[in-house]
């Protein structure tokens, strides 16, 4: 059996680190202190002068400032020459540069706001005065005959034509609106047909007037603010013929207005048309009218709640008139708007009536 040598005769070869030297942890143990020229080969470099700082370019200041007092287009120029020049040398400013642009869209997006704003608010201009070759009607008379309507929503276009000459209708009347703030196109549409069935309500006795169309030309925003405030009431004949005179030339009959009716009148034979044929009282009638008031609201309340306002309005207004003893021969009866009338016409009357009992009234029964 071998003896192991001694320790002290163990000698470490230059290519094999000693044990403990192998096993010994990171951070841990004895380690030699490196040569000198190991120390000089790891040691940090000698610290040099430190770096200029970069410059701000001008021309980012100038389009920044540029932007912010709303100088667009020196702002979008500026800029440019910031982003270039920046980008060229070096140096600091393409964020105020992009700061500048952002400024400037601002201001755009600002004037095309504005810019809409007044084209909205203008209704969209004033409309023109001819459409495909036809004049329109502002420039007409009453009176006067046309055909070939064209109906542009506010304005209305024809072509003018004799009244001796087939035609399809004539101008009604020119009435001028009272000088007021623009009430909006609604409310001026209302106010307008009220006005052209006054003026124009005796054409309604020719006997072409079961086929009559109420068109109404009116000024849009910009016109009226300029102050026009003429309305055009045109009617327009839609029987299967053409008419070869004027209206007037062919009136007869006792046709009135819905809207023109009276307490006191009595009424053939009640009409959807809105056009109502009166006759003398004592010829036999299905209705006579004894009061007409005006619902409030500018929502449509609905069916239900029309027919409960006009009965109790009428109701009301029956007893005051003959002091709660109606007349045994006549049954009350009322009409009020319908939807269509409410929100498009601005229709908020009640017709209160009286029809007779078993057959057509042939006297008057309202007190007078």
């Amino acid at each position: 059996m071998t003896t192991p040598p001694d320790a002290d005769d163990v000698q470490d070869t230059p290519e094999e680190p000693s044990a403990a030297a192998a096993w010994t942890p990171p951070g841990t143990g004895t380690a030699a202190p490196p040569s000198p020229e190991h120390a000089a080969a790891f040691a940090p470099p000698a610290p040099g002068p430190a770096p200029a700082p970069r410059r701000t370019n001008r021309f980012a200041i100038v389009a920044l400032l540029s932007g912010i007092f709303g100088l667009v287009v020196f702002a979008i120029g500026f800029a440019i020459a910031a982003f270039v020049q920046a980008g060229r040398r070096g140096e600091k400013g393409k964020g105020l540069a992009a700061g500048g642009l952002a400024a400037s869209a601002a201001w755009i997006t600002a004037a095309v706001l504005v810019l809409a704003t007044g084209v909205l608010e203008s209704g969209i201009g004033d409309a023109p005065q001819s459409k495909g070759g036809k004049p329109r009607v502002t420039a007409l008379l009453a009176g006067d005959c046309f055909t070939d309507l064209q109906d542009d929503r506010t304005s209305v276009y024809v072509t003018k034509t004799p009244c001796t000459r087939p035609h399809e209708g004539e101008i009604g009347a020119v009435v001028t609106l009272a000088d007021a703030p623009y009430p909006g196109d609604a409310t001026l549409l209302t106010e307008a047909t009220k006005e052209c069935r006054d003026k124009a309500g005796f054409l309604l006795k020719s006997r072409y007037s079961g086929h009559l169309e109420l068109h109404i030309d009116r000024p849009r925003r910009a016109a009226w603010v300029k102050g026009h405030h003429d309305v055009i009431c045109v009617l327009r004949y839609t029987g299967s013929e053409k008419l070869t005179s004027t209206l007037a030339s062919a009136l007869q009959g006792n046709l009135q207005w819905t809207t023109q009716l009276r307490p006191g009148d009595c009424i053939k034979k009640w009409s959807a048309a809105d056009k109502q044929p009166l006759v003398e009282c004592t010829e036999p009638h299905e209705y006579e009218l004894f009061a007409v008031f005006t619902l409030q609201g500018n929502e449509y309340p609905g069916e239900k709640a029309i027919e409960r306002k006009a009965d109790e309005g009428c109701a009301t207004r029956a007893k005051r008139l003959w002091h709660g003893k109606p007349p045994s021969s006549a049954d009350p009866a009322f009409w009020g708007p319908t939807r269509d009338g409410w929100e498009s016409q601005g229709s908020r009357l009640v017709y209160c009536m009286v029809t007779g009992r078993g057959g057509p009234l042939k006297k008057s029964v309202v007190p007078h």
